[in-house]
């Protein structure tokens, strides 16, 4: 049968496989190498600007710190040097003092001088010519801390939106240290966050400013403080409210504008401000895009180089392999184990070619010797002279030899799944299936044959999926062969007790002659005859003795007649005791005594008449190895019989019948105890023995799946003992 070939779909295939794994052992390496140098870059490149825009933020906050400290410095100085003339009676040289240090320091809006109860004294402010002071007016936004030299309101913001604080020091008397006053600078911020936050960030980079609370003071785009963005919902400026310290990592972030930036803050600390830096990402990463184009392009040009290798060497590496598939295929199509696939190199692809070639020529020449061997064997089943048959589970014919199909029927009749029961269906009992090593007799052909089959179990795999073979042996002649040895024995056991019956049936002869003659002798006397009732009494005594000798002969005949050779159940007592009838004579001859010890219902399986053929003949051999005077015993019992460790029976099957007949002769030699089974083996004078008897006997046991043995010490006498399965209850099945 040709093998079906099986498709499979091209990303299957070796050469598939092999350009796949090129293209991956190229492609997964350069992806991930490409991929770890991307996100070390990216990362150096985040580190870097953030680092740099870190600096930068501390840089500015610094500078606004020093800021606020120098005008304050400023202020003190002034103070230190003028407290009289800013706190005196002459007010032209308050306004002096006040016009001087407000031209001199270019970010101061106004200034005010104020008594130690906070009474304005007098002002000037750089956009008003007249500002005169209002009565009652004090100094705004006065909080003086233990530890600073100075006052800085918070953050307000003008009517034209310029962010301004109050800066205020003390006026202290040079001499006497004593507080003359306060000195308040209003400070204009919008120039001083235009001078910082318009430094350039990359592009399109940002720096604003917020105060303690978050409210926005200084931006870039300066239109966004004068419309006072709520920048709270920025991340940097949350975490700087929130008191967290500057971070380098994770600071990207979508703006107010819902831009993806990278942010970062450094907080100026006196004041409580924060600088604030944000750049988007894409500026950020924009030289990591041009490095990622770059590398990929690389790689790019890398993997098609790759690949086309892959290619060329996949089909160089895969083109022999598909040529060995090719001529496999041919030589699958073909069936010609002669043929060769061609060998196209040396290397590992050339040698298995030359392995192919060679398993090959092997395969050839195997082929070859198991057609021979399935010729011969063949010829050896449908000649062996047995019937063959599989059977599958349930023991139904599924294959037969020529022999089985002349036997049952003809060579063309097919037996396909008949159950093996009904084919072997005998007569009688003895076709039973069950039992394996059954002699079956079956009408074959016409003719009445006996078959011993036997079934043998088979390892489960095998090709026809048979679970049993069943080997049929015509055995006829050979039971035809024991039937006639059996006979004979038994003609020549009938000699050995004629004497013993012509004896006994001398003495009811003797008693028919004397009746005879007396009735003869006064039938012919004159005088008065026999009356009626004498003549009944004598001829009753004449039917007596007659049934008598009837009995004897019955006996003997009973004996002497062959048998009809099939198994029966019968009970093994009956046999005992017929044999023990037919023995009489000798046993009185000898003075013996035969002791009979037995069990009713002993039943066994097997022919009643050879049965007692094998009682007859150990009897016999008892009774002629015993002294006169002696007895013999006889036993018929019912015994358990020994089980393995591993083996389990139901009630009933491992019961046996033992039945021993033990005499007490002079015994049996060692040297002749194993010969006593042989055939024509017997220590008897010449023409007292066959040597048959335990042959026979032994022949008959085995049969009837039983088992004889005997056990002898010379000098003390012999025991034989057979053992038999027990079969239950009596009558037929």
């Amino acid at each position: 049968m040709m093998m079906s070939e099986k498709r499979f779909p091209w990303w299957m295939r070796i050469k598939a496989r092999v350009l796949v794994f090129g293209v991956l052992m190229s492609a997964v390496p350069l992806l991930i190498l490409g991929l770890a140098s991307f996100t070390a870059a990216q990362t150096y490149l985040e580190e870097s600007i953030q680092k740099q825009n870190s600096e930068r933020a501390a840089l500015l906050a610094g500078q606004i710190q020093d800021f606020i400290q120098n005008n304050a410095d400023s202020l003190i100085q002034v103070t230190s040097t003028n407290a009289l003339e800013l706190v005196g009676a002459d007010p032209l040289a308050r306004e002096t003092v006040l016009g001087t240090m407000l031209r001199g320091i270019p970010y101061l809006e106004s200034l005010q001088v104020a008594d130690p109860q906070v009474q304005v004294l007098g002002k000037v402010s750089r956009r008003e010519v007249d500002y005169p002071v209002q009565a009652g007016e004090t100094l705004p936004c006065l909080d003086f801390s233990a530890t600073e030299s100075y006052s800085l309101s918070e953050v307000f913001f003008t009517v034209d939106g310029r962010p301004q604080v109050y800066l205020t020091v003390n006026i202290i008397d040079p001499q006497t240290r004593r507080n003359l006053g306060y000195l308040q600078a209003k400070t204009d911020l919008k120039a001083l966050f235009n001078k910082f936050t318009s430094i350039q960030v990359g592009q399109e980079g940002i720096i604003y400013l917020t105060d303690g609370k978050g409210k926005l003071i200084g931006h870039s785009d300066f239109s966004r403080v004068l419309s006072q963005e709520d920048m709270t919902r920025n991340p940097s400026v949350r975490n700087f409210l929130a008191g967290k310290p500057p971070s380098l990592a994770g600071n990207e972030y979508p703006n107010t504008d819902d831009t993806p930036v990278l942010g970062l803050y450094a907080p100026v600390g006196s004041p409580p401000w924060g600088v604030f830096i944000e750049q988007p990402v894409q500026e950020a990463y924009e030289p990591i895009a041009r490095f990622a184009l770059r590398v990929m392009g690389m790689m790019l040009v890398i993997i098609l180089g790759v690949t086309l290798i892959s290619i060329y060497f996949g089909l160089k590496l895969t083109q022999p392999i598909e040529n060995l598939e090719a001529g496999v295929r041919r030589i699958i199509a073909t069936e010609d184990l002669q043929a060769e696939v061609t060998q196209e190199s040396d290397d590992e692809i050339g040698r298995l070619v030359q392995a192919f070639n060679n398993l090959l020529r092997r395969l050839a020449d195997k082929t070859a010797n198991l057609q021979a061997e399935q010729e011969l064997l063949e010829t050896v089943v449908h000649g062996i002279g047995a019937g063959m048959a599989l059977l599958d589970q349930e023991k139904r014919l599924i294959w037969w030899n020529s022999l089985f199909a002349r036997w049952f029927g003809s060579e063309n009749k097919n037996f396909k799944k008949l159950a093996c029961e009904e084919l072997l269906r005998g007569e009688g009992p003895e076709s039973s299936f069950e039992e394996n090593g059954r002699v079956l007799a079956l009408e074959v052909q016409g003719d009445k044959r006996y078959l011993r089959h036997s079934y043998y179990r088979l390892s489960s795999g095998n090709p026809e999926n048979a679970a049993y073979l069943l080997l049929l042996e015509d055995v006829t002649q050979q039971v035809e062969m024991e039937a006639r040895v059996i006979q004979t024995e038994k003609m020549a056991t009938v000699g050995l007790l004629a004497s013993g019956v012509a004896h006994e049936i001398n003495n009811p002869l003797a008693i028919l002659s004397a009746h005879n003659e007396d009735l003869l002798d006064r039938l012919q006397e004159e005088g008065e005859l026999p009356g009626k009732a004498e003549i009944e009494g004598i001829l009753s005594i004449i039917a007596k003795q007659i049934e008598r000798c009837k009995q004897v002969t019955g006996r003997l005949l009973g004996y002497a007649r062959p048998g009809r050779h099939g198994p029966d159940r019968m009970d093994a007592n009956n046999a005992i005791e017929q044999t023990a009838a037919l023995l009489a004579y000798r046993l009185k001859q000898k003075k013996m005594v035969l002791i009979k010890e037995s069990e009713p219902g002993l039943w066994v399986e097997g022919d009643e008449n050879e049965w007692q053929q094998v009682v007859l003949n150990i009897l016999t051999n008892a009774i002629d190895a015993s002294a006169e005077g002696s007895q013999v015993i006889v036993r018929a019992q019912r015994v358990k019989r020994p089980l393995a460790p591993a083996e389990a029976l139901p009630i009933d099957k491992g019961d046996e019948i033992q039945i021993e007949v033990e005499d007490q002769g002079q015994g049996i030699s060692p040297q002749y105890l194993k010969k006593v089974f042989d055939p024509f083996f017997t220590t008897k004078p010449p023409g007292q023995g066959t040597g048959l008897g335990l042959f026979v006997s032994y022949g008959i046991v085995q049969k009837m799946q039983g088992k004889l043995f005997i056990e002898s010490t010379e000098g003390k006498g012999t025991t034989v003992r057979i053992n038999l399965p027990f079969q239950g209850t009596g009558g037929r099945p």
